[in-house]
């Protein structure tokens, strides 16, 4: 359901740009200066790729987070670089997993992930001065935590794993400096010799297809 309304305000923020773009004339060219950048934040929901897994502790396969970083543009033409951070957590519960079927243990369990980014992309043409879309992909390091109450620290788990992503989106000119805009970004981060749950359901990927909307300034 989450996934079809992130589709769904993509699409209506796309149709709302169109008659945006028709409102200001594109600047000139040359004008002001070469290097520009912004900072932005967003709020994001995530469909999981270990889908099976994060139903199996939390009932859901989607996480949602809050997000944020920086950009510095037109390092040559429309080319940008972009370092971000954002924080996903879940409340979820201890289980455990035998031939398929699920049984839960009655253990609080607090899963965090914390997505670092460094990438670049490329920043098209303005589609009638107020509307810019983007493309661009970068390098992922991902921290990954379960805090079970109750447990002993062993339990608990704290790890650092790499990857990617790739991202998209538009941003649409709202007034002066300030713009909002809607992305979609897919990230991929392989966990290494995954055990428990992960390991029940074949799956070893913490990445996943991301919808995000965003708020920046800058330019």
């Amino acid at each position: 359901m989450r996934v079809r309304v992130g589709v769904s305000v993509l699409a209506m923020v796309c149709a709302l740009a169109a008659p945006a773009a028709a409102q200001e004339p594109a600047p000139a060219a040359g004008s002001g200066p070469s290097l520009h950048g912004r900072v932005f934040g967003w709020g994001d929901f995530q469909q999981m790729s270990a889908r099976d897994s994060f139903e199996a502790v939390s009932g859901e396969s989607i996480v949602s987070g809050l997000g944020g970083g920086l950009e510095v543009h037109r390092l040559w033409r429309g080319v940008f670089l972009r370092g971000s951070i954002s924080r996903q957590s879940v409340a979820a519960e201890r289980v455990f997993v035998f031939d398929g079927s699920v049984f839960a243990l009655g253990i609080p369990l607090d899963v965090t992930m914390t997505p670092i980014e460094l990438g670049a992309g490329w920043r098209f043409g303005p589609l009638g001065g107020r509307v810019v879309p983007y493309i661009g992909a970068g390098a992922l390091w991902l921290g990954y935590r379960e805090d079970g109450a109750g447990t002993s620290s062993s339990e608990d788990v704290s790890e650092t794993y790499s990857g990617a992503t790739i991202f998209g989106g538009i941003d649409v000119s709202v007034w002066r400096f300030v713009s909002a805009g809607a992305e979609v970004a897919w990230r991929t981060a392989q966990v290494k010799d995954a055990g428990g749950v992960f390991e029940a359901f074949g799956e070893n990927n913490l990445g996943g297809i991301s919808f995000r909307l965003m708020l920046s300034v800058g330019k």
